[in-house]
């Protein structure tokens, strides 16, 4: 399996973060940096990982909503940017998963 080096980015394109990630299962899985993530933004995926790590599925549905509401854009280093659905990261187990959307669209601003 290949490694590959992805941005993750807000409507603003602002980097909220970084990984490497690898091809898994219908999407993509790895390790994560959040250095550049906003802290609100690291607050409500803590609160996601914390619902997730205890089981609170009364919970789980509202909070993937509000994550998925946000539209995050995936970077990859060969210039391919999709749109990220289904994004899981765990700051504290400092992992991302994530599925994109296809078609994959190629930047033109290498």
């Amino acid at each position: 399996m290949r490694l590959s080096s992805v941005a993750i980015v807000d409507p603003g394109r602002n980097v909220v973060a970084t990984a490497e990630v690898e091809p898994h299962e219908e999407g993509f899985a790895g390790s994560v940096n959040l250095d550049q993530m906003p802290e609100s933004l690291r607050l409500k995926f803590e609160e996601y990982e914390e619902i997730v790590n205890n089981q609170i599925l009364s919970l789980l549905d509202q909070i993937e909503d509000q994550i998925e509401a946000m539209p995050f854009v995936a970077i990859f280093d060969d210039g391919c940017e999709t749109h990220v659905k289904d994004l899981q990261i765990f700051p504290k187990g400092g992992t991302i998963s994530f599925r994109v959307t296809a078609p994959a669209v190629f930047s033109s601003r290498r």
